[in-house]
């Protein structure tokens, strides 16, 4: 790493420092220069000097240690995504951060398998801003393509290994190397490969609260969710064509609600440590339970929230079940 230390962290523990009373600051200016200037000799034979580097050194460590809080304060760092033309999908590519996963104990809403809330650490990576459509999943999959009216619907009735399949072969097209390959009947990834993938959960929820730390990317009222979303309230249980709402905060649509989203991830309870992704998260898994995020047009308010978590089997082929596609570029990080 880098000996300079950014422009913007300098700034803020600046900010920090600042909030010192003044007459303290100059206290301690003062004393300073009075205490380098004097022998080392008459310390001794004036203990009343003693006092005042004692005082001294009081103000240097409460200023450092209000410094070093806002040091510390790494996940209010906001990242700064990118829309890029990836393939055939418009992605956003976002820099890797730390955020808080999943939902604080003060959250009434929410549910046993979404805490305890921990801090958990992603590399960059690029993300589909819509779930995958009828028409790219139909095309890449060589099958009949659908009909006009639902070319922009997203795809649903998918498989979590059907999911995994249609990565591999967009990847294939595209001249990327493909992540997943099968070992005795499991379902392995390649996290070198550059290829197109299912999200980890924990690159989900990073993308879905694109910096917040709320219920929903837009706050926590679910009065606003029909800007934003298709649920049980607008949808009349139908999915609906993508990115006809409002984005999140990092330009993603049908983060909330519209069909459930496949994850790479097999269900399992948190735990509270703070992890890195890649150490937690990215599992050689087995065929059981998966995640699925987002919620959908056929639910409530409540399942749409960003650290709401649901599992399925993996053979599930409900109609309100889809995905999006992720890819890490080599050099992203």
């Amino acid at each position: 790493m880098s000996p300079r230390i950014p422009k913007h962290l300098i700034s803020q523990a600046s900010k920090g420092l600042d909030r010192q009373p003044l007459p303290l600051t100059v206290a301690a200016g003062v004393i300073l220069g009075l205490g380098l200037g004097l022998p080392g000799f008459w310390y001794l034979r004036h203990p009343g000097w003693l006092l005042l580097w004692g005082v001294l050194f009081v103000a240097l460590w409460r200023m450092g240690h209000h410094a070093a809080l806002v040091f510390e304060d790494e996940h209010r760092i906001p990242a700064k995504p990118q829309r890029v033309r990836d393939g055939p999908m418009v992605m956003m590519e976002l820099p890797g951060g730390q955020f808080l996963m999943g939902s604080p104990d003060s959250d009434g809403m929410a549910r046993v398998g979404e805490k305890p809330q921990r801090t958990v650490t992603v590399s960059g990576f690029r993300i589909a801003v819509t779930p995958v459509t009828e028409e790219l999943y139909r095309e890449v999959m060589e099958q009949v393509p659908p009909p006009a009216e639902q070319r922009r619907l997203p795809i649903v009735g998918v498989r979590w290994d059907e999911a995994i399949q249609f990565c591999n072969a967009l990847s294939e097209r595209e001249g990327y190397q493909p992540c997943y390959r099968q070992v005795r009947h499991r379902w392995v990834c390649d996290w070198h490969a550059d290829g197109y993938r299912l999200p980890t959960e924990a690159e989900w929820e990073y993308a879905c609260r694109a910096g917040t730390e709320t219920r929903y990317s837009f706050g926590d009222d679910p009065g606003e969710l029909d800007r934003y979303a298709w649920f049980d309230g607008n949808s009349e249980y139908q999915r609906q064509e993508v990115a006809q709402k409002a984005p999140n905060p990092w330009g993603l649509y049908d983060m909330h609600g519209n069909v459930w989203e496949w994850c790479w991830d097999s269900y399992k309870l948190y735990s509270l440590t703070r992890v890195r992704d890649w150490d937690d998260l990215r599992q050689f898994v087995k065929p059981q339970w998966r995640v699925a995020r987002g919620g959908s047009f056929f639910h409530q308010s409540e399942f749409l929230r960003s650290a709401y978590r649901f599992k399925f089997s993996p053979v599930n082929q409900l109609t309100a079940r889809g995905f999006r596609c992720v890819r890490v570029p080599s050099g992203l990080s």
